[in-house]
């Protein structure tokens, strides 16, 4: 091979690099902080509920059971709203205890306070939530200030080919007090619907179908799990944007990165972050930023991060490198916010 030759084959294998460019998002889970802003220093909550009902509310103690609205019995609706509070509190406990943000999460029985109902309900007093401190040894108050829910059911009918199916829609006011605030800090309407059918779209096996007291049960649990989110940091479904080219060695690194293998995939962009090649080694380094930071090297992850925004500047690549920049400067900045309410510094 002359030494013309070996130019051109140098040319044709850095073209084939730099040409060819995809944009290929890999799904990640990401912890995000709680949207209440506590004080790291409260790491002990009383969970309570108000027993509180809305005059206006027309439905309350009714249900839906094949198409038609039917009242329950007074001792159903008791048992039911005994029912659903308890399981709030329970599945709300269990998940603050669970994310780390919460040493002790103290919950106060079902009747700690009489059910009542009224047109406005008022907030709890700062002298009460005091009081509701001191006999608890907590730091703040988390009141479920209000819970509505209705069932609603009906059986399959193979002459009208409908199948069956239930669902309970749940609908809770939840805030957060704390001694030093006069009124919550925070109120929030929670609603979900929970759904079941009769049969299941994976295996279209038959299954039967929750009544109402098992429904109710099952659903105000999970909208209040869910709630929590709000209150601790939890994991969200999100996505990083990485550069693909049209080589093997970035086809491989690709594989491991959607398997979650970011080591192996950090290993094949690794090589070419010195090349001469400047855009190649800008995507090499935007991906090997990307890897980083699912390896929990923020710092190496911002390194490598404005290298490849300095790499590529123009077209496509360099939109997606200013992009990556933004998402790791919010990051940066919900960093200290998850380190307060984890309290990583807490033995």
């Amino acid at each position: 091979m002359t030494i013309f030759d070996k130019y051109i084959a140098i040319f044709c294998v850095g073209l084939s690099l730099s040409s060819c460019i995809t944009t290929q998002s890999v799904p990640i889970d990401q912890l995000e902080p709680g949207k209440i802003s506590l004080a790291s220093p409260i790491r002990k909550v009383a969970l309570i509920s108000r027993n509180f009902k809305f005059s206006g509310d027309t439905i309350s103690g009714y249900f839906n059971l094949n198409f038609r609205l039917q009242k329950g019995t007074k001792k159903d609706n008791r048992i039911i709203d005994s029912i659903s509070v308890t399981k709030s509190l329970e599945n709300l406990r269990k998940a603050l205890l669970e994310s780390g943000r919460f040493d002790e999460v103290f919950v106060y029985p079902f009747n700690a306070i009489k059910p009542h109902s009224g047109i406005k309900q008022l907030p709890f007093s700062q002298g009460y939530i005091k009081s509701l401190c001191a006999e608890s040894s907590t730091d703040a108050v988390i009141s479920l200030e209000m819970l509505s829910s209705f069932y609603s059911a009906h059986k399959g009918s193979a002459g009208r080919e409908i199948n069956g199916s239930a669902n309970v829609k749940v609908t809770a006011i939840w805030s957060v007090y704390t001694p030093e605030n006069d009124g919550p800090l925070d109120r929030y309407t929670h609603s979900e619907v929970v759904r079941w059918n009769e049969y299941s779209p994976e295996d279209q096996k038959k299954y039967e179908l929750p009544r109402r007291k098992e429904a109710v049960q099952i659903a105000c649990g999970r909208a209040a799990k869910n709630y929590s989110n709000r209150v601790v940091p939890n994991w969200v479904e999100s996505s990083r944007n990485l550069l693909v080219m049209n080589d093997p060695e970035f086809d491989k690194a690709l594989a491991y990165a959607k398997q979650n293998k970011w080591k192996e995939a950090t290993q094949y962009w690794k090589k070419y972050l010195s090349g001469s090649n400047s855009r190649v080694a800008g995507i090499a380094a935007l991906n090997y930023a990307v890897g980083q930071e699912m390896l929990g090297d923020f710092e190496q992850a911002k390194f490598w991060s404005d290298k490849s925004v300095n790499l590529l500047k123009n077209g496509e690549a360099g939109k997606v490198a200013r992009g990556y920049a933004a998402i790791l400067y919010e990051r940066h900045l919900k960093a200290a916010n998850l380190n307060a309410q984890l309290n990583v510094d807490h033995k």
